[in-house]
């Protein structure tokens, strides 16, 4: 979109919302792996998560 700046997002999550954050992510990657899709933006998204 014209005039739109890239910024990036802050969640706070407690310990319970960030396990089910990545659980759900590593599901995910497993579907996209197992369907011969690539997995690069959720790959990016775990490492930011488990930082």
């Amino acid at each position: 979109m014209l005039g739109r700046r890239n910024r990036d997002r802050v969640l706070v999550l407690c310990t319970a919302e960030r396990r089910l954050l990545t659980g759900a992510l590593l599901s995910f990657r497993n579907k996209l792996l197992a369907g011969g899709k690539p997995t690069e933006d959720v790959n990016e998204l775990l490492i930011r998560l488990m930082r």
